[in-house]
C-alpha cells in the first residue's frame, strides 16, 4: 500500500533531516573523564572520505535512490530539499565514523583502514538492501562495543592492575603509538543513540523498492511481482489444438483447413463425386 503524499513529504522535509542533524551533532559529542567538560569534534578528512563511500554503498545496494530526491520530475523547492537531505546524509555518515573511531594514534589508523576496506568490499560485492542493512548494523554495533566497552575499560583512569598491565603490554608492542584517550560515560550513551538513530534514518530513506513520492526509477519497469528491473510481460493463454477436445466431455473443435485459414470460401462438394 502506497503512503499518502502528505506523509511522504513530512518524512522527507522534517523527519529525516532532524534525525540526520541529530546524528551529525551527536557523532562529534565528547565529555571529559575527570572534569566532564563538553566538546564537539568536526569530521576529519578521512571521515569525510568514509562518509562518501558509505553513501555510495547505500546507493549501490538500493538503500537510497537519489533520483527520487533530485530530478526533472520535481519542482525547484522539492529539488532543493532533496539536495539538502543528501548533504545532511553525507555529514551524518561521516560523523558516525567520527563517533566510532579513536581520535588519534595507531588505533585511529587501524580503524580507518578497516572501515575503508570494508566499504570497498561492499561496493564490489553489491549485496541486496536487506543484507546491506544487516551487515552495516553488525559492523556499527561491533565498533561501538570495541571502542566504548573494551578500550574505555582498558584505558580507564581507575582501572585495576590487570588492566594497566594489558595496556602497558599493548603500548610496548606498538612502541607507544596507541595514544587512546578514554571518554566520559555520557559519550558512550550518546554514541549508542547516534548509531540507533542513523540505522533508523536509513530505514526511512527512499530506496529502489519504495520511491519517495510514488515515482519509480526512470527507465525501469516493474514486473508482475512488483520488483523493479523486470519488464512486465503480457499474459498469454496457451493455445488449444484444433480438432482435439480440451477437456473430457467437451466436443472437439473443428480443424481449420488451409482455405479457411487463408480467408477464401470453402469449396462446395461435387455431387458427381459421390
Amino acid at each position: 500500500m502506497t503512503m499518502p503524499w502528505a506523509h511522504l513529504a513530512v518524512r522527507e522535509a522534517l523527519v529525516l533531516p532532524l534525525l540526520l542533524i541529530g546524528v551529525a551533532a551527536g557523532g562529534g559529542f565528547r565529555t571529559g573523564v575527570t572534569d566532564g567538560a563538553w566538546r564537539f569534534l568536526p569530521p576529519t578528512p578521512m571521515a569525510l572520505v568514509l562518509g562518501v563511500l558509505l553513501v555510495g554503498v547505500l546507493v549501490r545496494t538500493g538503500v537510497l535512490a537519489p533520483w527520487t530526491l533530485i530530478g526533472p520530475h520535481r519542482h525547484g523547492l522539492a529539488n532543493a530539499n532533496g539536495a539538502m537531505l543528501l548533504a545532511t546524509l553525507l555529514l551524518a555518515s561521516s560523523q558516525v565514523f567520527t563517533a566510532l573511531s579513536p581520535e588519534s594514534g595507531l588505533l585511529q589508523v587501524l580503524a580507518s583502514v578497516f572501515f575503508l576496506l570494508l566499504l570497498i568490499n561492499t561496493l564490489a560485492a553489491q549485496p541486496t538492501r536487506a543484507r546491506a542493512m544487516q551487515s552495516l548494523g553488525v559492523v556499527l554495533l561491533s565498533a561501538f562495543v570495541l571502542k566504548y566497552v573494551v578500550l574505555d575499560a582498558l584505558y580507564a583512569p581507575e582501572g585495576s592492575l590487570a588492566r594497566k598491565v594489558v595496556t602497558t603490554l599493548l603500548e610496548g608492542v606498538s612502541l607507544g603509538a596507541l595514544g587512546y584517550t578514554s571518554h566520559g560515560a555520557a559519550t558512550a550513551y550518546v554514541a549508542f543513540l547516534v548509531v540507533l538513530l542513523y540505522l533508523f534514518a536509513l530505514v526511512l530513506l527512499p530506496g529502489d523498492d519504495e520511491p519517495l513520492g510514488g515515482t519509480p526509477r526512470r527507465g525501469v519497469q516493474t514486473g508482475r511481482d512488483g520488483r523493479l528491473g523486470e519488464p512486465a510481460l503480457p499474459r498469454t493463454e496457451p493455445a488449444l489444438p484444433r480438432g482435439e477436445p480440451s477437456l473430457p466431455g467437451e466436443t472437439s473443435r473443428p480443424a481449420i483447413t488451409g482455405a479457411r485459414a487463408s480467408g477464401a470460401p470453402a469449396a462446395r462438394p461435387d455431387p458427381a463425386d459421390h
